[in-house]
């Protein structure tokens, strides 16, 4: 498996450079198994061409949910660590930000949530608290998803967003893995009940979004001064 872009490192960024890096080392080893068991395969005399017997399809499987998975903790991660002091030296993110509170002022439960801000300690924290929690309550598994944290990361440049819309295909894969099994209705007797998975095909959707992921960490850790 090809390796990531070259880590740019901020305290604020470093767990989530790990979550990041703990994915990448569990999808290449599902690639590592695989090729072990193709090269055993081969040398009992058995044929490795053409589709995957349904074990080694699982490991590309895998591979698919835990580049996802990888996607979602580390972005996560880098909101819940980096966020706050990006807010004070990234003029889009704490615009993101102004326009969330703005958002909550006109909502209906209003006086409470001004309510509660008011007899915070710190009113600025507990704001950021509840932006943080928005931000970070629901899956990162789509690209409209990811697009919605980006955002508020400060990540606006055109050629990163257009990388995170093709994405598009790992969060298809993924699901149709998670939610289905990869499960599908078979039309003919001997027909396999369950979708095909390719290596090629495979490696080239969990490289995008584990890269996708380092980008955007990278991105937020030269914002914050990072080396």
């Amino acid at each position: 498996m090809d390796g990531l872009e070259p880590a740019v490192i901020c305290s604020e960024t470093e767990t989530a450079q790990r979550f990041l890096a703990s994915a990448y080392d569990s999808v290449a080893a599902m690639f590592d198994n695989l090729e072990t068991l193709r090269q055993l395969r081969k040398q009992q005399g058995r044929n490795i061409q053409g589709r995957l017997p349904g074990n080694e399809e699982d490991l590309l499987r895998a591979a698919i949910l835990f580049s996802g998975a990888g996607v979602d903790a580390s972005l996560k991660r880098l909101i819940e660590d980096a966020l706050p002091t990006l807010l004070d030296v990234n003029a889009d993110a704490h615009q993101k930000l102004e326009s969330f509170v703005a958002s909550r002022v006109a909502a209906d439960a209003a006086p409470a949530s001004l309510a509660r801000y008011l007899v915070a300690r710190v009113p600025r924290e507990a704001v950021i608290l509840d932006y943080i929690a928005s931000l970070t309550g629901e899956s990162l598994q789509s690209v409209e998803q990811v697009g919605k944290v980006a955002g508020p990361l400060g990540l606006n440049e055109r050629a990163l967003r257009q990388e995170i819309r093709e994405l598009r295909g790992l969060f298809v894969a993924r699901n149709e893995i998670s939610h289905e099994l990869d499960l599908r209705q078979t039309q003919r007797q001997g027909d396999r009940s369950r979708l095909g998975r390719k290596i090629r095909t495979t490696q080239a959707l969990t490289h995008s979004g584990l890269n996708v992921a380092q980008k955007m960490i990278n991105a937020v850790a030269a914002a914050l001064g990072g080396c």
